[in-house]
């Protein structure tokens, strides 16, 4: 937790995510041990929270040159105030970070007169845009019927043997208690343009990121706990040292106890790639009798990337250290890490969050992109920055095309 407390971009879409009131209770922990680290930060959270300070820094950034401003601060000041200038640039970092990802650069637009159909950064027109995606999933039921979670009210929305099923604060709960016998499962899916946290029913923690979905059983009876998964999904596993966690994809199984941990394997990319945050992780591939390859048990820092089936070589499993762990579930805290991501990458991540197609004009430069952005802005904002590699988009309907 201490290098999150750290990181402006995380503290920004906690702040975000607490304005629209979609905090979890992990991360309203988080947020509240921010705001009680110091003086510096139970200010700035004041001031966030005050509706006539944020109108003013609005309209002030509209106005603003930082860039010259910055240049001025530092030529203008001796040699020997280089502590000083530190200190500026770090409460200036948190600052501009929480202002302007925390609360979105939409703010200006709805805080200036004439801007609502305003491009974002000052071209012509913006007429047409893609909005973000948002917190939802369609619930499977064990007899095939499917409810649109986003569109449901609060309370009980069903009973799966003997399994109470309910909707409180936008998520789904599972009351086993008066659970019988036999086995009913449920899935949930997310499809593109939707993510959405889920408690499982023995208290295990599940956040699914946009086309992903997840299978489980409406109780968790003796002996395993088994899921099934695709797509990214991250999981805070409940621990139960008698009763073992297992995730199952198509081309692996995953057995733990309590964890936390990453799994990103869909379809489009090529590898499939288990991040251990805490606890440990056995990987076992599924590649058939022909090919196998050996188990590896994850420590917490690394990533499992697990190539997909061949016919001729069958699958490789290779351990490799992930210096920041944090990055790979950037999409859990809601950012997008483009940090060493290819063009490619970065495309595949966008169709998913926006529910587009992205089609590419020729052959595009394989640019490596640098940085976090916040997902909770309209598509435009992401590629106005994105530009700045030399990328050229064109939107037309739901269509993205990449020069």
């Amino acid at each position: 937790m201490g290098s999150s407390l750290n990181d402006p971009f995380i503290i920004a879409a906690l702040i975000s995510r607490s304005q629209q009131g979609t905090l979890t209770a992990d991360e309203q922990d988080q947020l509240d041990a921010w705001i009680a680290a110091s003086d510096e930060n139970r200010q700035l959270w004041m001031e966030l929270n005050n509706t006539d300070i944020q109108q003013q820094n609005v309209r002030a950034m509209a106005r603003f040159d930082e860039t010259a401003a910055m240049e001025r601060f530092l030529s203008n000041k001796p040699a020997k105030s280089n502590v000083r200038r530190m200190q500026f640039l770090r409460t200036w970092k948190w600052a501009a970070a929480v202002l302007v990802l925390g609360l979105g650069i939409s703010t200006y637009f709805l805080l200036t007169p004439g801007a609502q159909n305003a491009d974002p950064f000052g071209r012509k027109s913006a007429l047409h845009d893609i909005p973000p995606g948002k917190n939802g999933a369609i619930l499977t039921l064990a007899d095939g019927t499917q409810l649109v979670l986003d569109s449901l009210g609060e309370g009980k929305i069903a009973t799966q043997n003997g399994t109470q099923i309910s909707l409180s604060n936008n998520e789904l709960k599972y009351d086993a208690s008066a659970a019988t016998d036999g086995v009913a499962h449920n899935t949930i899916t997310t499809p593109k343009g939707r993510q959405y946290h889920v408690t499982l029913p023995d208290g295990t923690e599940v956040w699914l990121n946009a086309e992903s979905s997840i299978q489980y059983p409406v109780a968790f009876k003796a002996g395993e706990r088994r899921v099934k998964i695709s797509g990214e999904i991250y999981f805070e596993v409940a621990s139960k040292s008698w009763q073992p966690f297992v995730v199952e994809t198509g081309q692996m199984k995953l057995e733990v106890l309590g964890t936390s941990f990453n799994v990103n394997t869909y379809d489009d990319e090529k590898t499939i790639r288990t991040t251990l945050l805490t606890g440990a992780v056995k990987i076992t591939p599924l590649a058939g009798d022909k090919h196998t390859t050996p188990p590896q048990v994850l420590v917490p820092g690394q990533t499992g990337v697990l190539s997909k089936p061949d016919a001729s070589e069958g699958v490789t499993l290779t351990v490799t250290e992930t210096p920041d762990a944090g990055n790979v579930i950037a999409w859990k805290n809601g950012l997008f890490n483009f940090d060493g991501m290819d063009l490619y990458s970065v495309m595949r991540q966008l169709e998913r969050w926006y529910n587009i197609d992205v089609q590419y004009v020729g052959k595009p430069d394989n640019v490596i992109f640098k940085g976090k952005m916040h997902r909770n802005t309209n598509l435009s904002n992401v590629l106005e920055v994105l530009e700045t590699m030399d990328v050229n988009f064109e939107l037309k309907g739901n269509i993205l095309y990449v020069r």
